[in-house]
């Protein structure tokens, strides 16, 4: 039931959305107190493996490699934490390794390095692979300082527990402790780990035999394992640990406590093998205790659950073997004497096969020896016999000792060549490096030397070029102002030259259309009244009626032309007269209602100039009006601003209509306009129609 609960836990927290739209891919903490629960783990590869299979079907993204990553090193964690698949979990790994190179995720390159690691560091104890990996994931790490403060402690930690191995004890302790300041830069809050580096600096002081700072850093991660729920099998492990350093500081009462505990950390896990090392340690702090019945019943408790730890088992020998003898008890002393020989021989034949069968050979005359005195000398020389036997097994112990003496130092040798051999290369790299650096350093240097002195040329001479240029242009400038100006005022003269001549023009035609023309068509119609309508035929008295209002009509049109080029009344008296005229006779045609606006209503001081274009302008503009508006009502509207006389015309017609080209009439106003100082514009009305409206600054009029 509960691994059920567990699974359905899991796929919930994997989630049911496999497009990731949610870009979740979490997994669950693995329970390393159920690393030997075997149904636990394969459902763990189990369901992990499924959701991999599913990342198949989805489209290549980011989030999806991140995903099949993430999925990939959970699945090579859980096999090697799970102890049966260690040698899957470094091929997972590596093979991880290899995506993540592809993929460009150095995160997960480190992920799985570590792992790789920790297989030969903790399993294959391969320590010179396991080194030059941890030098590697260095060397990664620092080259993206984002990652570095959560990888370095960690490679700290290995490096440190490597060398406490290996022996070198001082080494251990340095890394150790640089592992643990790494790792509260960070303000973590992870109590766990923080117990296992004090934990693995407090094994690197016992071995250094700092039994005291062992104590202190053992009882911290003691105190941190208990601040949260923290796993028992670290509790377990940690107990042991504590109550071993109290056997060797012959504090028996402190190391049964903390035996005890481990032995119930073990029995709740239900993991028989580490319970028995407990189990065994518990036994030798009896025996210091003097408590031997407890003695016994722990050591034979711990050979009950243990038939394949060498360690642990010779421990379990040697307290029954010292509790019988100090019973007085010989013949169970010798019997486990006999156990603990044949479990010590079993021990170096897994140490050192060849050297095995001799000292199995050896052993085995000795043992025949003995025997033979022990049916010879009876009951009385058991003593001594039991002494020649612990003389052969210190001489054994002694020789054994030696040679793995002599092994470890070859090791640690091999390892430190090793080890110098790959700084060696490290350093050469980084001289070669640093000369490089300081090569390209010193040609950059020249080469913006160079460039610096030939910019500093290129700006003298182009401050020289632009220096002669500028006084090149103010004189031309000055020169095009002065013609400018120049032919500012001639094209001034011109205009008026123009207006006055139209002017002049405009009293010539109209006195000879007055003139000339009037008095012509009035002789013409005297011509014609001097003939007899009476006398007609109907169809030419009809031609006659109708040739005479013709010429009554071209009087009128001639005499109203010649009017309009020049009014009387603009030139006898004012502009206001005039408007008024004009709006009279502009009412007679009927298309169109014209009124006249005047504010205030005075006479304007105008030149004779600055009145007869504005006269114009207005007659061209309100026969525009005629001719396009459709308008119903126009207004004319003559208002002093201040120091501006403005004229304005709008009306109520179509409106504007927006054409690229303008108009002969329109360019003439604005030309007009010019002349006499004014500005024209035209724009659409506040809700329908057009405005025109000309400005004329009184100063300048």
């Amino acid at each position: 039931m509960k691994l059920f609960q567990h699974l359905v836990l899991f796929m919930g927290l994997l989630g049911v959305s496999f497009a990731l739209q949610a870009q979740r891919y979490e997994t669950p903490p693995f329970n390393f107190d159920r690393n030997t629960d075997q149904p636990y783990v394969d459902s763990l590869l189990r369901v992990t493996r499924i959701r991999l299979l599913e990342l198949d079907g989805l489209r290549p993204t980011p989030t999806v490699d991140t995903a099949r990553m993430e999925y990939q090193y959970f699945l090579a964690h859980v096999q090697y934490s799970g102890i049966t698949y260690r040698d899957s979990a470094l091929f997972l790994a590596n093979q991880l390794i290899r995506y993540a190179e592809r993929k460009k995720n150095l995160k997960y390159q480190i992920k799985a390095l570590l792992l790789v690691e920790r297989y030969y560091r903790a399993h294959k104890t391969n320590y010179p692979q396991a080194l030059r990996l941890n030098y590697r994931i260095l060397s990664l790490v620092e080259m993206n300082p984002r990652l570095y403060g959560s990888y370095v402690w960690r490679i700290y930690r290995n490096m440190g527990q490597i060398n406490c191995w290996i022996g070198e004890y001082d080494e251990a302790v340095a890394y150790l402790q640089k592992s643990i300041a790494e790792f509260g830069k960070e303000n973590r809050n992870d109590p766990t780990n923080l117990a296992d580096l004090h934990q693995f600096l407090a094994d690197a002081y016992k071995r250094q035999g700092h039994l005291d700072k062992a104590e202190s850093h053992y009882l911290l991660a003691w105190d941190l394992l208990n601040q949260n729920g923290s796993w028992i099998s670290n509790k377990a492990y940690l107990t042991n640990e504590i109550g071993r350093l109290y056997s060797s500081l012959r504090k028996t009462d402190q190391a049964v406590w903390y035996l005890k505990q481990s032995v119930a950390y073990w029995d709740q896990l239900k993991s028989p093998l580490p319970q028995s090392d407990a189990l065994a340690d518990l036994a030798e702090a009896y025996f210091d205790q003097g408590q031997y019945a407890e003695a016994i019943t722990t050591a034979k408790a711990a050979l009950a659950k243990n038939q394949k730890v060498h360690s642990t088992m010779l421990t379990a020998y040697g307290v029954l073997v010292k509790t019988y003898e100090h019973q007085q008890d010989w013949k169970n002393a010798f019997a486990y004497q006999r156990l603990y020989n044949d479990k010590k021989e079993e021990q170096h034949q897994a140490i050192n096969p060849t050297e095995s069968i001799h000292m199995k050979a050896k052993l085995a005359s000795d043992w025949l020896e003995s025997m033979y005195l022990q049916e010879q000398l009876a009951q009385n020389q058991r003593y001594e016999m039991l002494a020649k036997q612990a003389e052969i097994d210190r001489l054994q112990n002694a020789y054994k000792t030696n040679e793995l003496l002599g092994l470890a130092r070859t090791n640690t040798l091999k390892l430190q060549l090793e080890t110098q051999q790959l700084k060696n290369v490290a350093a050469q790299k980084q001289a070669r490096q640093q000369a490089t650096i300081k090569q390209l350093h010193i040609e950059r240097l020249r080469l913006g030397l160079a460039a610096q002195k030939g910019l500093r040329n290129q700006l003298f001479a182009g401050i020289a070029i632009i220096s002669l240029l500028g006084i090149l242009l103010l004189y031309y400038s000055l020169r095009l102002r002065r013609t400018n100006q120049a032919l500012l005022t001639k094209n001034r003269e011109i205009e008026i030259a123009l207006i006055r001549g139209q002017t002049i023009e405009r009293k010539r035609v109209a006195t000879e259309l007055h003139d000339r023309v009037s008095s012509l068509l009035g002789a013409t119609k005297m011509t014609f009244q001097t003939i007899d309508s009476e006398m007609l035929t109907p169809r030419n008295k009809k031609l006659y009626e109708n040739s005479l209002n013709l010429l009554n009509d071209a009087v009128a049109q001639v005499h109203q032309l010649s009017r309009n080029l020049i009014p009387e009344q603009l030139l006898q008296q004012d502009l206001v007269v005039s408007l008024k005229n004009l709006v009279s006779k502009l009412n007679l045609v009927g298309k169109t209602v014209f009124s006249l606006a005047l504010e205030p209503a005075e006479n304007f001081p105008l030149t004779q100039e600055a009145k007869f274009n504005l006269y114009v302008i207005c007659l061209e503009l309100c026969t525009n009006i005629l001719r396009h508006a459709r308008a119903r009502t126009a207004t004319i509207e003559l208002v002093q601003h201040d120091d501006c006389l403005v004229l304005q015309l709008y009306d109520d017609g179509i409106g504007l209509i927006h054409s690229t080209e303008v108009g002969m009439g329109l360019h003439n106003i604005r030309e007009r306009a010019e002349t006499i100082g004014a500005q024209f514009w035209m724009e659409s009305g506040e809700s329908n129609g057009t405005k025109a409206s000309i400005t004329l600054p009184l100063t300048f009029s």
